[in-house]
């Protein structure tokens, strides 16, 4: 029989039966009976006390079978008593969200990076700031007679992706050994038609492209489903420039998606790793970047697990034993509220 089958029994019981309440018309009653016994048959005085003894009997019998008051059994807590929501419940209250300035270095052009330089936060494989600044924003430019094209392939809403070599004799920047393929693009619009932007390796031209918002600017995606061998993803953002100029404005080494969730019209990037489980979300304030951690605002436990829903726009805990409790976040103030 389940839990709520046997509360729901013991409230029925409790109605079946009306009060009763031991007056002085029932005590009355019981004395003239006592009397008219004790008159008819002469009984000897100590059976009067007897009597008095039955009296008390009867009444403590009633007290003791006296329903309880409901408010005293919610004072003391009873299993009857109403109570708020569980903690965890939809109903419970907003966790908040603290956003903190990233505290990174900024990477400068040419400078190598190494595997064993420290992550810039818990299991996000990025070694400098994601997020680009006027000295390392700038994509280098080269002109078309220094390529002879292999493939090119329209990107919806922004220009035309490209795969090439390089001409012998070519000044552009960045030679690969063995005249390997590059990739690059041009830009619809752009005011140098005759260049385009000679921007990686040639693999980058099988990626995903797509054209999305960030930081309230509109922005060209390319994405990487597995583009390191810890298996995370890689993502490259550019922006344009009220002159149709093109520039570099963040790279993750993580999945990431774009929403806003506060409603200012800045769109926050949300960064999903596949190391240590941690999903940030990232805004743009004044050229920095702030953050934070869901798993940390969910306070999840280690063996817990964070997901984020694209579609949905919710996050996901999933705790150890199986349950599966919804977030989403929201703005003013910043904080988690449970919908699921």
């Amino acid at each position: 029989m389940s839990e709520h089958s046997m509360e729901w029994e013991d409230k029925v019981k409790q109605g079946l039966f009306a009060e009763e309440t031991f007056s002085e018309e029932m005590k009355r009653s019981v004395l003239d009976a006592v009397n008219r016994r004790h008159a008819r048959y002469r009984l000897r005085p100590w059976k009067q006390l007897l009597g008095s003894a039955m009296l008390v009997a009867a009444a403590l019998l009633v007290a003791i079978h006296w329903p309880s008051d409901p408010a005293s059994k919610m004072a003391a807590g009873s299993p009857d008593s109403v109570s708020g929501p569980a903690s965890g419940s939809p109903e419970s209250a907003p966790l908040p969200v603290s956003f903190e300035p990233l505290a990174a270095k900024d990477w400068e052009r040419g400078q190598p990076t190494y595997a064993e330089d420290p992550d810039i936060l818990p299991g996000l494989s990025n070694k400098f700031n994601p997020l680009s600044n006027e000295s390392n924003e700038r994509i280098d430019q080269i002109p078309f007679s220094d390529i002879q094209l292999l493939e090119e392939k329209p990107i919806e809403g922004f220009g035309t992706a490209l795969r090439y070599t390089l001409k012998p004799g070519s000044t552009a920047p960045h030679v690969l050994p063995n005249n390997g393929a590059y990739f690059g693009f041009t830009v619809d619009g752009s005011t140098e038609p005759d260049t385009l932007y000679h921007y990686g390796t040639g693999h980058m031209y099988d990626l995903k492209f797509s054209m999305t918002r960030l930081f309230g600017q509109e922005a060209l995606k390319i994405e990487q489903t597995i583009c390191r061998t810890d298996g995370e993803s890689c993502v490259w953002y550019f922006r344009k420039d009220v002159h149709g100029e093109v520039y570099s404005l963040m790279r993750l080494d993580a999945a990431s998606y774009e929403r806003d969730w506060d409603g200012d019209g800045k769109e926050e990037a949300i960064v999903a790793t596949h190391k240590r489980n941690q999903i940030y979300v990232f805004k743009e304030q004044d050229g920095r970047l702030l953050w934070t951690s869901i798993r940390d605002a969910l306070r999840a436990g280690r063996d817990d697990e964070v997901q984020y829903d694209d579609g949905r726009g919710v996050f996901l805990l999933r705790s150890a034993g199986g349950m599966l409790e919804t977030y989403r976040l929201q703005g003013e103030p910043d904080s988690l509220v449970r919908v699921g």
